[in-house]
């Protein structure tokens, strides 16, 4: 008979990729089996808040950007290196850590979902709740298919709980992922009964306006790998319905506080939920993203913040924020003081002294691509005492030493590798805990943004072929950054909006890989591949399915591999 101990290994086991031996332990205590516990509320809740943690367990860690972000036009090795494999592709191959990690992680959160539905019909709860949870649930699978399609392509496709031993599943289709994606988040959409948004409610919970803009991403990617040019405009209709004629009226600066109050702003559409003040490990409790997209800017004794020293921004990166684009000093901290051991300022100061360093006699200035003398000179007066020998690093094609500040000059790529080398991205700074360890930052992961629904809008009318809505759509983000609204609209100015509005969000190579922007963009752009990415990505327009998933499962064989592999 199964018992508590075997309730807790089914959560942690994923369907083929691992034993399950690990997880055991022969001391059973406990006469209560997995129905009996499960039909508790108490322990139906645990099913539910397990599905959602092992949301934590994708968004949460530390490979997120390499996840979601190697191998693309955005990002540059700092101190430390990106993925080899990943961000160069040649030498990409089944064994990948990184993919297989994302693909068990996948497939344990499709596992856990299905768990809530599985034992649903028996909890003692009231048919409104159970129903409620249920649903729940089935948005967080579809998630979970939606990052492995737009990974992997196919995978095999789960559609149950499984409760016995299986020896392994076919691979699906693309097509077939895609179809049960959108058939489940219609059903959810249809059935109402889930909250209609829980934005500001924390964002946790999947609600009817997550399950939905859920929908309209995955109708926009079914449209292009599929080809189904109807799906554009559903997508369109989609994100339309998402918005709801709801104009990003909060200010960027106040939806990115660092102190987190902008984190349950109904823009918020669906988050990975965290609370510092709830929180039952307030030490290293947190997650990582305060630390990611930054070099190396000093270590805890020299009053720094935490960096991951990789995936610094590359400089077209950079130059996609235009002059006047307000959301660039949100995204980054341009400012530094003399961040030493034998100083007393710390980076975490501006966020102490109101978001200011005046005041506070300055080491670095990083401007930004566009700012000339005039600008620099006229940022000096602000704090002419503080600011005089402020050592200028520009963000640009040429630029300086950025620790012996010698003249003589470095390339951008050059300079990315040393320490300080690069704007700090502070987006996701969180100044409460102001601390330099990692996993300090408690503040919201947000999946799905309002502002990105804007953007799958303009992408999927621009592909219906109405460019003057997609132009609307595309114009309202730019409005709220300050500047002027664009006159024309194709594939490129999308992915470069996308770049300003939703810096360190989302996946980057999703969006290359789904606007089929890949090996262009990551020809011009990538640092490694400039000039041969063709060669160097070829067929590996998917990351390989993991070899560990192919040998563990009797239904896959050698040719349910992806191309390239």
């Amino acid at each position: 008979m199964k018992r508590i101990i075997h309730i807790l290994t089914i959560l942690v086991c994923s369907i083929s990729m691992m034993s399950c031996e690990d997880f055991l332990t022969t001391d059973n205590k406990s006469n209560v089996t997995d129905k009996e516990y499960f039909s508790t509320k108490t322990g139906f809740e645990f099913l539910v808040s397990n599905a959602y943690a092992k949301l934590r367990d994708i968004y949460a860690g530390s490979s997120v950007p390499t996840y979601f972000n190697a191998g693309t036009d955005l990002y540059a090795d700092g101190r430390s290196r990106i993925n080899d494999q990943l961000h160069e592709y040649e030498t990409l191959n089944p064994e990948n850590s990184s993919m297989k990690e994302l693909y068990e992680k996948c497939y344990q959160g499709i596992r856990a979902a299905y768990a809530v539905k599985h034992y649903a019909p028996a909890a003692n709860i009231d048919d409104a709740f159970r129903n409620k949870r249920v649903d729940e649930a089935r948005v967080l699978a579809a998630h979970y298919y939606y990052l492995l399609v737009n990974t992997f392509g196919g995978v095999p496709l789960m559609k149950e709980y499984v409760s016995d031993i299986h020896t392994g599943y076919p691979r699906a289709s693309a097509s077939d992922v895609y179809t049960y994606i959108v058939e489940e988040l219609e059903e959810v959409i249809n059935a109402n009964a889930l909250d209609a948004s829980t934005a500001e409610k924390g964002g946790g919970r999947a609600s009817v306006e997550s399950a939905r803009a859920l929908l309209g991403q995955a109708y926009l990617a079914a449209a292009w790998d599929l080809n189904k040019t109807e799906y554009f405009a559903k997508a369109a209709q989609v994100a339309d319905a998402v918005i709801a004629n709801r104009g990003l009226i909060t200010p960027f600066a106040d939806l990115w506080r660092a102190d987190g109050s902008g984190d349950d702003n109904e823009e918020f559409i669906w988050d990975v939920e965290y609370d510092y003040a709830t929180a039952n490990n307030t030490v290293g409790g947190g997650h990582y993203w305060d630390s990611f997209y930054c070099n190396l800017i000093g270590g805890q004794e020299d009053h720094g913040k935490s960096s991951t020293s990789s995936f610094v921004i590359s400089l077209h990166g950079l130059k996609c924020f235009e002059r006047g684009d307000i959301r660039y000093n949100v995204t980054f901290m341009k400012e530094l003081p003399d961040l030493a051991a034998a100083q007393i300022y710390s980076y975490w100061d501006w966020y102490k002294n109101g978001e200011t360093f005046i005041g506070t006699p300055l080491k670095r200035y990083y401007s930004a691509w566009y700012e000339t003398e005039q600008d620099i000179a006229a940022w000096k007066a602000l704090d002419p005492e503080n600011r005089k020998d402020t050592w200028i690093i520009p963000m640009n094609d040429n630029t300086n030493d950025p620790q012996e500040y010698l003249t003589s000059g470095l390339s951008y790529e050059e300079f990315v590798k040393y320490s300080f080398g690069g704007s700090p991205c502070r987006k996701f700074d969180d100044s409460n805990t102001a601390s330099y360890p990692t996993k300090t930052d408690y503040r919201d992961i947000h999946i799905i943004t309002l502002s990105e629904m804007y953007l799958i809008a303009a992408e999927a009318y621009l592909k219906a072929g109405n460019s003057e809505k997609a132009l609307d759509r595309l114009n309202e983000t730019r409005q709220r950054a300050q500047l002027s609204k664009a006159t024309s609209i194709d594939i490129d100015a999308i992915l470069k909006e996308r770049v300003c509005e939703l810096f360190g969000q989302g996946s980057r190579w999703f969006d290359l890989r789904r606007t089929q922007k890949l090996v262009e963009y990551n020809n011009l752009y990538n640092p490694r591949l400039k000039g041969f990415a063709q060669q160097a990505i070829g067929q590996k327009l998917l990351r390989p399915i993991p070899q560990a998933a192919i040998d563990a499962n009797k239904l896959l064989t050698a040719a349910d591999q992806n191309p390239g592999y």
